[in-house]
């Protein structure tokens, strides 16, 4: 036994040095980065003079014809550098600037720029004002599309001098556009690496294409789509008076830097205008991007564009004067990929499709079918063990006995698939004190026990994965990420998913990732059980500022590719789901059941933009139904979305919330799991490919296999196509 343990563990650290040595080569400049800290009475933006509409604003006949690919046409006006695409199969012109025809003074451009200078000031500029209303660029066609290369600055004079030759602090930075089209896409790239910029000046953000596909006179079916949660649409058609601009931070908050933003799990967004649509996916940059999304105003189109933070910065009040602290910068290229929609493909579902195909052409997510073990639809089941709460205090929630009695409870009450998300094993379980896989802890059992429960869901093939902080470390850790003040990072550790109290604890180095993975792999080979849990690989990513220093991307990268190192030795569930984790995932836990960043209304709707990309590929579950406000809603939103149906529990009731005691809800939660297998088990391979509104509050949802799935939430039966839908229920038909 122990020669075949330490082959098992030669063959780990095998596998983890191959990793480590296509890693180091991968990402081998991550040296400390210098900061720069400006102080300032007050940070002000200045924004250029407007130069006219005549650079803001471009006729439709002003443009000339660059190239085609496929069933669109690039077309370039060279007064404004505006470009436009013509889709042919809807006839509809989309252009990077609004059309003279618009009323309104708008300051849009293909590209704005905010520098800042060692003298605290802050300067927006944009293609417009600060280089073609000069003269100051040049562009030239390709054999495939158009470069521009443009010259900003404050003044003509400026923009046209040797950049080597400027005084320090002069404003000014040089920026090369490509626009190409490809396989019936739109490419628009510019890269960090071919900035040139004045001495003392630096670029803090940038704004691509913001106001690509811009429109006013929106139709009742208009919308644009925002990754906001499951995903969002912002039905232009319909008013909304209180609408106020969403912002998405991709990946979420990078809590080295700030905090606030509501997350997005993905780098997409697109627009419905007419009979044609867009989808633009962010292909690199993303995870320094920013989704901004504006309604018709006064001073705006309806519209939706991405800004990207390329260089970290973050300002603070010191008595009384202002500090910003710049760090990191993204060296890389920004691009974005358009993929041009018409007729019955110019919906969400269809942007969906397009987007699900880009993902795996780029090998972000896996072309892979669902295989099912069973006939049944699994139920996950969240099942927490115990924690230590702030106090250092163990609560125990459930034993190893309780967990085994309630899987038999279960199977008795006929649920014959269980996925058992096992959390709150081992020492500081769930603070993120203790990734590693060490003694199970007493108050549970003993090791007879879980054996006894491991042998048991073996033979119901019941898997178990247990719970795994990968990136957490404690609040005492030397092994804890800096941010970038140099600070260890610290966070609260209040899992919505958990009814537990708030504890500190801390990002992982990200140098000391390898040694980690290793380290948890050598230490659960001795464990039963059937797969990893990653409760925080899908949800936090971040900048490093440790001695060896890495960018948010190079985190990103860096997460990424070991996550296949964990997969190639047990399958694994991945906890939230931004997208850049998902490609070695089994099952994905707690995807987002709709928008997040805001109420729904008439105006502002949920949709299954995530599910249309996952499904049929990837296992995924919501939270705990039994823990929603209204579970039986959250139920036919799971059917509805196609998500596995789930139940966070423990064995020990709790005074603070019954909703967790499985005694209070199990037979409602089993008649759910029922239903939903009846609808979903055989579903579970195919792909979603169509969502809609079938009449005012009944949603359908259609398969590849001619499967189609109705939810009806309003509280009359409903009559369509012949089939009668229940009031609050739902349907299958094939």
């Amino acid at each position: 036994m122990t020669i075949f343990m330490n082959k098992r563990r030669l063959g780990i650290i095998l596998t983890v040095t191959a990793i480590s040595l296509a890693l180091s080569l991968l990402f081998s400049s991550c040296a400390p980065v210098t900061l720069v800290k400006i102080k300032s009475a007050e940070f002000e933006n200045i924004y250029p003079e407007n130069a006219g509409d005549a650079y803001h604003k471009v006729k439709r006949s002003s443009y000339e014809s660059v190239c085609k690919s496929g069933l669109i046409e690039m077309f370039f006006d060279k007064t404004t550098t505006s470009v436009g695409i013509l889709d042919s199969s809807s006839n509809i012109f989309w252009s990077s600037l609004p059309s003279d025809e618009e009323k309104k003074s708008l300051l849009y451009a293909p590209l704005e720029i905010t520098l800042l200078t060692e003298s605290g000031k802050q300067y927006v500029l944009n293609t417009q004002d600060n280089s073609v209303s000069f003269g100051n660029f040049v562009f030239e066609n390709t054999n495939n599309g158009v470069n521009v290369k443009y010259s900003l600055s404050l003044d003509a004079d400026s923009g046209k001098a040797d950049i080597n030759t400027l005084p320090e602090e002069s404003v000014r930075v040089d920026a090369t556009v490509s626009y190409i089209l490809s396989d019936g896409s739109f490419y628009a790239s510019v890269n960090m690496n071919n900035l040139q910029l004045s001495d003392g000046v630096y670029v803090e953000k940038i704004k691509f294409l913001n106001s690509f596909g811009a429109y006013s006179d929106q139709d009742k079916d208009d919308f644009i789509f925002v990754p906001d949660g499951s995903g969002a649409i912002i039905k232009t058609g319909v008013s909304n008076p209180d609408f106020s601009p969403i912002t998405l931070k991709v990946y979420g908050d990078d809590p080295s830097v700030a905090k606030g933003k509501a997350s997005a799990p993905l780098g997409a967004f697109g627009i419905k205008h007419g009979k044609g649509a867009f989808l633009c996916i962010i292909e690199s940059g993303e995870s320094v991007a920013d989704i901004n999304a504006y309604r018709l105003s006064d001073t705006s189109l309806n519209s939706v564009g991405a800004e990207f933070a390329v260089t970290d910065s973050s300002t603070v009040s010191k008595k009384s004067k202002q500090v910003k602290t710049l760090g990191g910068e993204y060296g890389g290229e920004i691009r974005l990929c358009y993929r041009f929609l018409s007729g019955q493909s110019a919906t969400y579902s269809g942007m969906a499709a397009a987007c699900r195909e880009n993902l795996i052409r780029n090998s972000v997510i896996s072309s892979k079918s669902v295989t099912a073990e069973n006939s049944s639809l699994p139920l996950i089941v969240n099942l927490q063990f115990g924690f230590f709460d702030s106090n250092g205090k163990f609560a125990v929630k459930s034993t190893f006995e309780q967990a085994q009695a309630l899987m038999s409870l279960l199977k008795a009450k006929g649920v014959n698939s269980v996925y058992l998300h096992a959390s709150g094993l081992f020492t500081d379980a769930n603070n993120g004190e203790s990734g590693d896989f060490g003694s199970f802890l007493k108050q549970l059992g003993s090791k007879e026990d879980y054996d006894a429960l491991y042998s048991y869901m073996k033979t119901q093939n019941f898997p178990i994965y247990i719970d795994t902080p990968v990136l957490s470390v404690k609040k005492s850790s030397g092994d804890k990420a800096k941010n970038l003040y140099g600070n260890k990072t610290t966070y609260p550790n209040t899992q919505a998913h958990l009814n537990m109290p708030s504890s500190k604890r801390g990002y992982l180095k990200i140098s000391e990732l390898e040694d980690k993975i290793e380290n948890l792999l050598n230490d659960s080979a001795d464990v039963s059980f059937d797969g990893f849990a990653l409760n925080d690989i899908g949800t936090a990513l971040y900048s490093d500022y440790s001695s060896d220093f890495y960018p948010r991307e190079s985190s990103k990268k860096e997460i990424a590719a070991l996550i296949p190192v964990l997969s190639s030795n047990k399958p694994v569930m991945i906890c939230n789901g931004n997208f850049y984790s998902l490609k070695n995932a089994s099952v994905i836990l707690y995807i987002p059941q709709g928008a997040v960043s805001r109420e729904e209304n008439e105006a502002y709707r949920s949709i299954p933009f995530t599910s249309l990309i996952l499904h049929g590929t990837y296992d995924y579950s919501f939270g705990g139904i039994n823990l929603s406000e209204d579970p039986k809603k959250a139920f036919l939103r799971s059917v509805e979305y196609g998500a596995l149906p789930s139940a966070d529990w423990y064995c020990l009731g709790t005074e603070e919330n019954d909703k967790y005691d499985y005694n209070k809800n199990i037979n409602e939660i089993v008649s759910y799991c029922v239903k939903a297998s009846d609808i979903l088990a055989d579903l579970r391979d195919a792909r979603m490919t169509s969502h809609y509104e079938a009449r005012t509050g009944v949603f359908c949802t259609e398969y590849n296999n001619s499967a189609k799935v109705y939810v009806n939430y309003t509280e009359e039966d409903v009559k369509i196509n012949g089939i009668t839908v229940n009031a609050n229920d739902c349907v299958k038909i094939s």
